[in-house]
C-alpha cells in the first residue's frame, strides 16, 4: 500500500484509489489544491512565457519557479489546519488501500513542477514509511 502521483490522462490502477486534488472541478479535496492566488500567479506566468515564445514544457516549469510555487505552496499547507487535515487522511488511506492524487500537469512533469509531487514530500514527512507509488503512465493518444 502506498501513496502515488497520477495524471488526469492516466488510467487508475485496479483498486487503488484517485483522489482530485485540483482547483477545477466539483469533486476533490480542495484543501489539497493549490489556493486560488497561488493558481492565479502561476496562470498567468505561464501564459506570460508561452506568448513570449517558450514551449509548454518550459512555460510550466518556469512559472513554476517565478511563483515560488514551492514555497507558497507548503506555506498554505502548514498554515492550514483543514489541509493538514485532509493529508492525514490521505496518509492513513495509504496504509491500507494504494491512493494517488491527481492533477491535470504531465506525466512526469519536468522538475517535478507540479504540487502533486509536494503533497507526496509533505506524506513522507508524516510517515517515513510511507510507500511512493511509481506513476501510472497516460493512454496512449488514439
Amino acid at each position: 500500500m502506498g501513496l502515488g502521483r497520477i495524471t488526469r490522462f492516466a488510467p487508475t490502477p485496479a483498486g487503488a484509489a484517485r483522489v482530485n486534488v485540483m482547483r477545477a472541478g466539483r469533486s476533490g479535496v480542495k484543501a489539497l489544491a493549490p489556493p486560488l492566488d497561488l493558481f492565479e500567479d502561476f496562470s498567468r506566468e505561464k501564459a506570460a512565457v508561452k506568448q513570449a515564445g517558450g514551449t509548454a514544457e518550459q512555460a510550466h516549469a518556469e512559472a513554476f519557479r517565478r511563483t515560488r510555487y514551492r514555497e507558497r505552496f507548503r506555506a498554505h499547507i502548514d498554515g492550514s489546519a483543514e489541509s493538514r487535515a485532509a493529508l492525514h487522511t490521505l496518509v492513513t488511506q495509504a496504509k491500507t488501500q494504494d491512493v494517488y492524487v491527481m492533477c491535470m500537469c504531465p506525466y512526469r512533469t519536468a522538475g517535478e513542477a507540479c504540487h502533486t509531487y509536494l503533497l507526496l514530500e509533505l506524506a513522507r514527512e508524516l510517515d517515513g514509511a510511507l510507500e511512493l507509488l511509481a506513476e501510472p503512465r497516460p493512454r496512449r493518444a488514439g
